[in-house]
């Protein structure tokens, strides 16, 4: 009976040793589990500030806040339920280019005129987007002026500008269809037609941080 009972004395060991395994799993799962989640939330979150810090700084914190938060600001848009109404007009060789036409891709949208000094500033760093969009097929930048016909506002354009120009003197786009009336006002358009962002006043368009903040939206 005494070597019986000591040949059987291991088996309790071993059940406590399983029962040991299983509370280890259940502490290491009791803490994992929502250290997982919060590692996951923190990827998230992460991302959404990577994206967002491009926007931020083409705008400014505050505006960028205001108008996270569903206010409206007098200055700017930040938005996903706007839908761009289509439009078709002309540029300087007289061909139609229709804003539909370029589904699939982000449009870079800028409102100007030739005697809005703030508009010739910035001129150049959209000329240079577009040059830099020629090697993207995602993008396409397109300068919409209130200006009569190419006679007007050639002097102040590279002979061989790459910038898309199209023509709107009655403002039927710029004004009736955009409401825009002050000068310049850039819009960014998603790949399914809907306006993501406006921009009012001058930025440097070509910069690292605006081509980041077009590029979220692609």
């Amino acid at each position: 009976m005494t070597q019986q009972a000591v040949q059987s004395a291991p088996e309790p060991a071993t059940a406590t040793s399983a029962s040991s395994a299983l509370w280890a799993g259940l502490i290491v799962a009791a803490f994992g589990i929502p250290l997982l989640w919060s590692f996951a939330g923190a990827m998230t979150d992460g991302e959404q500030r990577r994206v967002e810090a491009p926007i931020r700084a083409l705008i400014g914190d505050e505006a960028f806040s205001r108008l996270q938060a569903g206010e409206r600001t007098e200055t700017h848009y930040l938005g996903d339920t706007l839908s761009a109404p289509d439009f078709t007009l002309k540029d300087r060789h007289g061909k139609p280019w229709r804003l539909s036409d370029a589904r699939g891709k982000v449009v870079v949208m800028n409102f100007w005129t030739v005697t809005c000094q703030p508009c010739l500033e910035e001129m150049p760093s959209l000329i240079e987007l577009a040059a830099i969009a020629r090697n993207n097929p995602q993008l396409e930048v397109i300068a919409v002026t209130t200006d009569e016909n190419w006679d007007a506002i050639k002097t102040i354009m590279p002979p061989e500008v790459s910038l898309k120009i199209l023509f709107d003197p009655d403002k039927s786009v710029v004004e009736k269809k955009f409401g825009t009336r002050m000068f310049p006002e850039t819009w960014v358009i998603d790949p399914d037609g809907v306006v993501r962002l406006r921009v009012d006043g001058p930025q440097r368009w070509s910069s690292a941080v605006a081509i980041d903040a077009i590029e979220s939206f692609m």
